[in-house]
């Protein structure tokens, strides 16, 4: 038996997450989150300067504890590129703005009812995929 489901809109998320069981969607709702941060991620490292790579090796995604029922997870950059905030803020050696976070956040802020409608899509598909065998 196949199904499909298609999803137009966050209201269509929280009608199928409502009769998925609750495990199910809040473990489909951490990875979609997390997906989503590793987009923006990939988004600011893209846009960092190449300098020794350092500050792109440093810069990660990590899954954070869920409060209030919500997920979260954060984009982090190491210590030992903490010269991504002189960069980041315009106090570099040269003056400038790179704003890297920035741009990457307005990219996402832009996009992101549809990244996040495909990235759940993909994942509730591979959950029903799993439930099924």
């Amino acid at each position: 038996m196949r199904t499909t489901v298609t999803v137009r809109g966050i209201e269509d998320v929280d009608r199928i997450l409502s009769q998925v069981a609750p495990r199910h969607a809040k473990n489909i709702m951490r990875a979609t989150v997390h997906d989503m941060a590793k987009q923006v991620r990939d988004d600011a490292r893209d846009a960092m300067p190449e300098d020794t790579g350092e500050m792109k090796r440093e810069t990660k995604h990590k899954r954070e504890r869920m409060v209030l029922g919500r997920a979260r997870s954060t984009v982090r950059v190491g210590f030992d590129a903490f010269y991504w905030r002189f960069l980041e803020y315009g106090d570099g050696p040269d003056g400038v703005a790179y704003d890297f976070f920035l741009r990457a956040v307005h990219k996402m802020r832009s996009q992101m009812t549809q990244r996040f409608l495909v990235s759940f899509g993909d994942k509730f598909e591979r959950a029903l995929a799993r439930a099924r065998k």
